[in-house]
């Protein structure tokens, strides 16, 4: 792919990161002072980069027939824009689940919940700069601290919290998935066979 193409692609995908990473922020923020209105504004900025990203990927795919590392690098940014959406997505959810009935529980629950994934998201997005690894010896660590969270909290009666489960737990699955695809980039086929963790959602 030609430099400038290559640059604009790495641009939009970071956009679209920093924005998600925001409003994933935002959400906690509001989650702890009980004021909502402002994830809504990221979900659409992050749909609007995601669109435009991925018509950016299918330009490089017809106009420069990509290979070996660069394609992987377009593959797996076309699986990510989807993860970074959903997670977008998940969060907007959790802001109405909260502003429509947002008790102490319930916020504490989307609080503990982001607090685990958040670092993860950030790790996946600066992994697809290249530039950094995936730390494989924690992802264990991240996978168990995420079931304690899930197994405490699952028998909850409260349906503001379990609602906060539901898409907490698809957050974490998006975000699987996108440690996956920056592994996928960064080390091929045979990194994700190092990390099968990865794998299970």
């Amino acid at each position: 792919m030609k430099l400038r193409n290559f640059a604009r692609l790495k641009a939009l995908s970071e956009e679209l990161g920093t924005t998600v990473i925001e409003a994933l922020r935002t959400l906690q923020v509001e989650a702890r002072r009980n004021e909502y209105g402002e994830v809504e504004e990221y979900l659409w900025k992050a749909i609007s980069i995601k669109a435009d990203l991925q018509d950016a990927l299918v330009e490089s795919l017809i106009r420069y027939q990509p290979m070996a590392r660069e394609l992987r690098f377009v593959r797996a940014l076309l699986d990510v824009s989807y993860d970074l959406y959903r997670i977008s997505r998940h969060a907007s959810r959790i802001e109405t689940v909260l502003e429509i009935r947002g008790t102490e529980s319930a916020r504490e629950t989307a609080v503990e919940a982001l607090t685990i994934v958040l670092p993860w998201i950030e790790t996946a997005v600066k992994a697809l700069d290249g530039k950094f690894s995936i730390p494989a010896e924690e992802l264990p660590f991240f996978n168990a601290e995420f079931e304690e969270f899930w197994n405490r909290n699952i028998k909850t009666e409260e349906p503001a919290v379990m609602a906060v489960m539901i898409h907490s737990e698809g957050i974490f699955n998006h975000t699987k998935h996108m440690l996956a695809s920056a592994v996928y980039y960064v080390e091929g086929p045979k990194g994700l066979e190092k990390m099968p963790i990865l794998l299970i959602s």
